[in-house]
């Protein structure tokens, strides 16, 4: 953006719990300064529940602002997705959390002032989201995956080995799960007819990549166009969690015991009725519908597959609210 341009409001929503807390009010002047080079006035927000984070979201995009900035971690860019979605607003991400994966993933640098850089060239890239249903849980948007069966017992080992860690104790993988050894899943992939899959471990992703180290799909498969769909057949708790630590090392291996299939709409069902984990968080039980959500948000990124568009224009119709919305109380607090 030139900086004869005329300057626009944007809304940044800062959460003050992501990286280290003594930073955050350096780092919101920093920032604030960086973007007024650039012709962004900035509308500030605090907020660290997940709920709240959307909800000014939501606001945002209701009050005609045309750029809204995360910053924080993986946590607080997927609460703004959320509130975005279906919207023609465009995401800009300041990343100062602990879990940076998103940013990292759509090549947005740590350094804040490049990326403030990066969000003044308006540089918009349209991503696709997954939607994910249980019985029992309202909707809920994914960016990166769902996973049924070993979710519960299973995704902190399985995070801590995609990141190149080995958990502690032995016997966290060594125990079997009563709830999931004797699983079975049944899935219906678009209109195919359903599937009986023995498995542990059911993963839907919407990205290739996951944790330290390059893909878990083969290369040359772009992210988005559909849905990735692994089980793994005759794998136990151990042999799972190796897998995923040897991915952490050597990247995709193509294991021939691993199944991979390709979907835009899915059903899964289990019996029993095991664990859904949205991205890292327990949503229920049982049944899943899951299809993915194309083009759902606009975000400003460094990669250029996507057409230019102007939020300079009806920006005059931007109500400012007040420069610093006081911080809420923590309900859920995210990265």
């Amino acid at each position: 953006m030139s900086k004869k341009s005329k300057s626009i409001c944007v809304k940044l929503i800062a959460n003050p719990g992501a990286g280290k807390i003594s930073n955050t009010a350096n780092d919101i002047k920093l920032v604030t300064g960086y973007l007024e080079k650039n012709g962004l006035k900035t509308d500030i927000a605090l907020a660290k529940s997940k709920e709240k984070i959307t909800q000014f979201t939501q606001r945002a995009v209701k009050k005609g602002y045309k750029i809204v900035i995360a910053m924080g971690g993986d946590g607080t860019v997927k609460a703004i997705m959320r509130g975005l979605v279906g919207s023609k607003v465009h995401m800009g991400i300041l990343p100062i959390g602990i879990e940076n994966n998103i940013a990292m993933s759509l090549g947005i640098p740590k350094n804040l002032e490049e990326a403030c850089g990066v969000i003044a060239s308006d540089n918009i890239q349209k991503l696709d989201l997954g939607q994910v249903k249980t019985s029992g849980s309202k909707k809920s948007i994914f960016f990166e995956m769902v996973t049924l069966g070993l979710s519960a017992s299973v995704y902190p080992d399985l995070y801590k080995v995609a990141k190149g860690k080995l958990p502690k104790s032995k016997s966290t993988v060594s125990t079997p799960d009563p709830q999931v050894t004797k699983s079975k899943s049944f899935l219906t992939l678009d209109d195919k007819p359903e599937m009986e899959v023995g498995t542990l471990l059911v993963m839907v992703r919407n990205q290739p990549g996951f944790g330290n180290n390059d893909l878990l799909t083969p290369e040359g498969i772009p992210a988005g166009s559909y849905l990735d769909v692994s089980v793994y057949p005759d794998f136990s708790k151990t042999e799972i969690l190796r897998y995923f630590a040897e991915l952490s090392v050597r990247g995709y291996t193509g294991k021939g015991k691993i199944q991979r299939y390709e979907a835009k709409k899915m059903k899964i069902k289990t019996s029993p009725k095991l664990d859904v984990m949205v991205d890292g968080v327990a949503i229920g039980k049982g049944t899943v519908s899951i299809k993915l959500l194309k083009n759902a948000v606009r975000v400003i990124t460094t990669q250029k597959n996507s057409a230019k568009e102007d939020p300079q224009k009806d920006a005059a119709e931007v109500v400012p609210e007040t420069q610093v919305e006081p911080a809420p109380p923590i309900e859920e607090k995210v990265n």
